[in-house]
């Protein structure tokens, strides 16, 4: 198992659907996981998660494998032109690696929304699928 060395401090997930410009920013930061809800470009609203540091270990360690495994800048598929979403995995002051796609998800992405999915709730997931958000 790979171990943090502290060069990852967050992670963006961005969900974006093309046909009703609606979209999702799921960010990972050292103590917490925001998901932010958009029309367009205006907040419509947002949530926050506490992230214990157990939990952040175990998404960072998955999160340095895809680094290491992720050999494209697109896992775009040919069908997923209605929704989009882009996956970036920075440090404090650099981006390390930048991913898109669209119905398929980069490798690890299932571990990855499965951790998240334990922490934040399986509903308030808007990445790597092709569900639109159900605002409540």
């Amino acid at each position: 198992m790979l171990k943090t060395d502290g060069r990852i401090t967050s992670c963006t997930i961005s969900w974006e659907s093309a046909e009703d410009i609606l979209s999702v920013v799921t960010r990972v930061l050292p103590k917490e996981i925001q998901v932010r809800f958009y029309n367009g470009r205006e907040l419509m609203f947002g949530k926050i998660w506490p992230l214990s540091e157990p939990e952040k270990q175990t998404l960072f360690n998955v999160l340095y494998k895809c680094l290491e495994d992720w050999d494209s800048d697109s896992y775009a598929s040919d069908t997923s032109d209605r929704l989009h979403w882009q996956f970036k995995i920075c440090t404090k002051g650099d981006c390390l690696r930048t991913v898109t796609g669209g119905e398929l998800p980069p490798p690890h992405g299932g571990e990855i929304k499965e951790i998240l999915a334990g922490i934040i709730g399986e509903e308030n997931i808007y990445f790597f699928d092709c569900r639109a958000p159900i605002f409540r």
